[in-house]
């Protein structure tokens, strides 16, 4: 099978998570991504977190299935090399700081008059135009600026980061949707277009009641817990279990709620008569009922009476599920010294043209020959010399 994304030919020049989840997501679905990194160190992310063996395991998910070119760009000789690369290319994705691109001789604008095709991704903490478009942005101020960090959390507590890059990864999902957007404009038009994709707009995008009922009611959102912020909505809590596992429960609609108000009436006893919204006394009653029992008893018999629930995973969790495992949610392979590497797969699931992990992240530069030789025609003698040189 051959992806969906065949004959792309991508540039990264992202570095650290954002725009490297961009080009990751393409390159899962066949595109060619050549990661442009320093020839000193590479990618900051190279060095964070544990490693098997020689490979960085968060890096080697971030970095997978793409080709590790080495290229000291602001040198003369490395900037013409990828001056020579762009040219060719279908998407350049970059997230430094508004203005890098611009000084390292690389606007949009002279990109568009060497390659009218290209598509440029830009991602950076505040965007490329507004009052803050100077201001430096990593993934959890993202997250506070959007409004979802105000949302996690108890009430009566400061706000809570959530516990991963969801920033940076939901910023990189947009950014990967807003290069397909504009290689479809690209079939009608044969034009390219610049992507400015802000680091807290895709979160912002995604808390989408918040504007309307603020500006409309003037009422204040702010965090609740693991309960939805305002009443009526549905029924949503964790809860603990007897095996000190934890269930989550969701009763998503006035007949759900039904459900959930009869099913705890028909357990627990003293449950005050229902309001019109889902009362505080029966979640708390839920919960006293799922605390006398195992996790996989209770979501079994919440499951029999048509409520939705379901175990609040771990990791060990997740590498053990049936479900998972069935669905191919997670592979395993090899890195170059043949070290295996468990991952998430490549998705969402294609059926005729599905995503495909192929190998995890390279080694620093471990395709500048190879990308130099094949894509540009530079022979072994001027490599050797670029090299020396300590530009590739």
């Amino acid at each position: 099978m051959t992806g969906a994304l065949d004959g792309l030919l991508v540039i990264e020049l992202g570095h650290v998570l954002a725009g490297p989840f961009a080009a990751t997501l393409l390159g899962d679905f066949g595109a060619e991504v050549i990661k442009i990194e320093r020839p000193a160190g590479g990618d900051g992310q190279r060095t964070m977190g544990p490693a098997a063996g020689s490979s960085p395991l968060w890096f080697s998910v971030l970095g997978r299935n793409k080709k590790s070119v080495t290229l000291d760009i602001k040198t003369p000789e490395g900037n013409e090399l990828l001056r020579r690369m762009l040219a060719r290319a279908d998407v350049l994705v970059e997230n430094f700081k508004p203005g890098t691109l611009e000084r390292l001789g690389f606007s949009p604008a002279d990109l568009e008059t060497r390659n009218p095709g290209l598509v440029v991704l830009r991602i950076s903490g505040f965007g490329q135009i507004g009052p803050y478009s100077g201001r430096r942005g990593f993934g959890k101020v993202a997250e506070a600026f959007s409004g979802a960090t105000n949302l996690t959390g108890q009430p009566d507590q400061v706000p809570v980061h959530p516990g991963y890059s969801l920033g940076d990864l939901t910023a990189g999902m947009m950014g990967a949707m807003g290069v397909l957007l504009a290689l479809q404009s690209r079939h009608a038009t044969g034009r390219g277009q610049v992507i400015d994709l802000a680091l807290y707009e895709a979160l912002f995008r995604m808390i989408e009641w918040q504007i309307p009922i603020t500006a409309a009611t003037g009422s204040s959102i702010a965090r609740s817990g693991n309960k939805f912020p305002f009443s009526g909505a549905f029924s949503t809590d964790v809860y603990r279990t007897r095996d000190g596992q934890f269930v989550a429960v969701s009763a998503s609609s006035p007949r759900l709620i039904m459900v959930l108000d009869t099913f705890v009436r028909e357990r627990v006893a003293g449950v005050p008569e229902p309001s019109p919204a889902p009362a505080r006394e029966l979640t708390d009653a839920l919960g006293q009922w799922i605390s006398t029992r195992d996790a996989a008893g209770a979501i079994d018999e919440l499951d029999r009476a048509g409520i939705i629930a379901g175990l609040v995973n771990t990791p060990e969790d997740l590498l053990a599920d049936p479900h998972v495992a069935a669905r191919r949610n997670i592979v395993t392979v090899a890195d170059a010294d043949g070290t295996p590497i468990s991952m998430p797969n490549a998705m969402p699931s294609l059926s005729r043209t599905p995503g495909e992990v192929h190998w995890p992240a390279p080694a620093l530069g471990a395709h500048t020959d190879e990308v130099l030789r094949d894509l540009l025609g530079v022979s072994t003698d001027r490599r050797d010399d670029l090299r020396a040189k300590g530009i590739i």
